[in-house]
């Protein structure tokens, strides 16, 4: 594998997208509110573009055996994907939920019922909206990638995007009562059983003053604990749809793939990786990006009987400001898909 893009193309693009950046800023710190909404506006329309021009230029950046890869997805299915999808399924369920609510809320006087529905609605819209968009975002990129005159192609169902989400929010549930269980034990055994002790301080808390050390322990632990939740889950989803995603990519549909990317390795790597970063201030950036990169790659087997060979590369250029546009405004092009 090797990746050929030119300190010239990387450095005049980062040039390019850090005055833009700059000038958003001071625009938006100097310049009127509603000039800073209309930038900020200006911005959300321009990610499509910033994604697919990414995309296909860090593809074809890239090869193997001198071969490179490519991107031959639109700018029109980047806008679909990202902009009018998520949009779109956004409004719709607002529409839905007002219709159902009311309904029952109004025309069958059952307002506890319209309430309850509504509630359900908003529980599983969480999941829903996010495996559609994953199924939506993944079938983009997947089945725009190239390798030489070859194509990837995959057909993804959102039953299982969806199944993927609704285990991860019921283990992120389970998990969060359990981390508060653990603080409440742990604050009763403190505080010897004596609850009213723990609500003054608590009181005393609010009205500014200084609480007890323990009480600050005893909320940083919540804080703690939640946050690694929050990472497990995530780490939960990424090893999850990941090994749907590759199963079901193939290549000339001929050439399949396996993920044995693990929650568990994964969600340790990550953690590791945020400690030191802590230990070192930052320092040690460039080794957790390797180190997390390294695992993800080596978690991907390819099952090529026949080999890669026979594959010609395309000819095309393609620009750095995408990329560049990205990095520039954080947005993580790499994490988009799968």
């Amino acid at each position: 594998f090797e990746y050929h893009a030119t300190g010239k193309q990387l450095f005049l693009s980062y040039l390019i997208a850090m005055v833009l950046f700059i000038s958003f800023s001071i625009l938006s710190e100097f310049i009127s509110p509603i000039f800073s909404v209309i930038l900020a506006f200006t911005f959300v329309f321009a990610i499509p573009w910033i994604i697919w021009r990414s995309l296909k230029f860090n593809l074809r950046m890239s090869s193997y055996r001198n071969v490179r890869f490519g991107f031959g997805g639109s700018a029109g299915g980047a806008y679909a994907t990202f902009l009018g999808y998520p949009i779109g399924l956004l409004l719709g369920f607002i529409i839905v939920l007002a219709i159902v609510v009311g309904i029952i809320g109004k025309l069958l006087q059952m307002e506890i019922a319209a309430g309850l529905i509504g509630g359900i609605m908003l529980l599983l819209f969480y999941p829903a909206y996010f495996a559609m968009i994953n199924k939506i975002s993944n079938s983009y990129f997947i089945n725009g990638a190239e390798f030489g005159q070859g194509k990837f192609s995959a057909a993804f169902k959102f039953n299982t995007f969806f199944k993927i989400a609704l285990k991860a929010m019921g283990l992120g549930l389970l998990l969060s009562i359990l981390a508060l269980i653990i603080v409440g034990i742990s604050t009763m055994l403190i505080y010897g059983f004596d609850l009213a002790l723990f609500q003054e301080q608590m009181q005393t808390m609010q009205e500014g003053s200084e609480p007890d050390a323990l009480i600050i322990i005893l909320l940083l632990s919540v804080y703690a604990l939640l946050i690694l939740v929050s990472f497990y889950i995530a780490a939960y989803v990424k090893a999850r749809q990941r090994t749907y995603v590759f199963s079901q990519t193939l290549f000339d549909n001929a050439i399949q793939f396996e993920s044995t990317l693990r929650a568990n390795t994964f969600f340790a790597i990550s953690l590791s990786n945020i400690l030191m970063l802590i230990v070192t201030l930052g320092l040690a950036y460039p080794w957790a990006k390797v180190r997390l990169y390294r695992y993800s790659i080596e978690s991907i087997n390819v099952g090529a009987p026949g080999g890669l060979a026979g594959y010609m590369t395309k000819a095309g250029n393609e620009s750095a400001l995408g990329e560049e546009l990205g990095d520039a405004f954080d947005i993580d092009i790499g994490g988009i898909a799968f």
